[in-house]
């Protein structure tokens, strides 16, 4: 009695270890990376929707731009804020010609290269004015991804806050269909400081200019 006992006991162990086992493997077989893509073929957009009292929620669409076939979405004019969206796609087949995600199936987060997408969900509030993408963790953390710089009854264009990139989830070399809004802490700061530098160089007299160099070419005569 007491080896079958014994050899139970080391059956479901041994179960446990597998179970566990399999499970390591299997989170670390699907380790998914990311690859940059062009930013200019890609845009994401708030389509308003209207429920039956009349108060707006928004949902997130990204079209990417595969092919120069033809064009899969067009935008109103530049500088006049905001800026709408027209997915033009949608007029013809646009198999191999564009792409589309229309939920968290096609777009998720990514930060300092950590797939957020099972701890992180993606939200559009209209706030202050304007539409604000923003990334919310389950305990209620917010970053600011994006915003529509103005708000429209359209589908509007939204732009991303300073070290926010699209990319798409590779993996194994494969790239996916699926768009990452990525961003990267290190590339973000050397973006700051970049910044700060050029907004302190432009604050620099143009007749303290004309001293240095004065100087420099009194030193080179002398």
């Amino acid at each position: 009695m007491k080896n079958i006992f014994h050899r139970s006991i080391l059956t479901i162990f041994s179960t446990i270890f597998f179970t566990i086992n399999t499970a390591i493997s299997a989170q670390a077989n699907f380790t998914f990376d990311e690859v940059e893509i062009d930013q200019n073929k890609v845009v994401a957009m708030a389509m308003p929707l209207s429920d039956l009292n009349g108060y707006s929620s928004y949902k997130l669409i990204i079209l990417e731009q595969r092919s120069n076939e033809r064009p899969c979405w067009s935008e109103s004019e530049a500088g006049l804020y905001p800026i709408l969206v027209e997915p033009l796609l949608l007029n013809f087949n646009f198999s191999g010609i564009c792409g589309r995600a229309t939920d968290s199936n096609g777009y998720s987060i990514r930060v300092d290269g950590n797939d957020l997408s099972v701890s992180h969900r993606l939200i559009l509030q209209n706030v202050g004015g304007e539409i604000k993408l923003f990334g919310i963790s389950l305990t209620g953390d917010k970053k600011l991804i994006g915003r529509s710089r103005g708000l429209s009854n359209g589908m509007m264009k939204i732009f991303l806050e300073p070290g926010w990139q699209f990319t798409k989830r590779s993996y194994q070399g494969k790239v996916l269909g699926h768009f990452y809004f990525s961003y990267d802490s290190f590339a973000a700061k050397q973006a700051e400081i970049e910044q700060r530098i050029s907004e302190i160089e432009a604050q620099i007299p143009d007749s303290l200019e004309f001293y240095d160099n004065t100087n420099s070419a009194i030193a080179e005569g002398s």
